[in-house]
């Protein structure tokens, strides 16, 4: 249990490490010119957000560069995102390219569940 407890805080410590915090403005500021991932947290069921963390951690080694800005958005701010939420299931995790949203992953998924089709959006140049 001790060890399960460690790799998770790691695990959020690693995550936390890499990602921009959102801006307060009302309006989501993304770079048009490249594929960019958000991630919608959901602090009060942080239990279903591990399969989410080690896709991230093994999206990030396979495609370092789009995962360098990733967004991390509380599900609590989300209200103001629901242009780019089709489902508000959180946590979610999208990539956006030029206003559009190119892949959509959300609520209680496993790991391979939200690395294929992100992979796969972010394969096709």
């Amino acid at each position: 249990m001790k060890g399960l407890s460690f790799v998770f805080v790691a695990t959020f410590l690693f995550l936390t490490a890499s990602c921009n915090p959102v801006n307060n403005s009302d309006k989501l500021v993304l770079n048009e010119d490249i594929k960019q991932v958000v991630f919608f947290s959901d602090e009060k069921n942080y239990k279903q957000e591990s399969s989410y963390y080690d896709a991230i951690i093994e999206l990030k080694k396979e495609y370092p560069a789009e995962f360098n800005n990733i967004v991390v958005i509380p599900a609590s701010n989300a209200n103001q995102y629901h242009d780019l939420l089709k489902e508000k299931k959180f946590p979610a995790i999208l990539i956006v390219h030029r206003d559009q949203v190119l892949a959509n992953v959300n609520g209680s998924v496993t790991k391979e569940q939200i690395i294929e089709p992100i992979s796969a959006v972010l394969n096709n140049d």
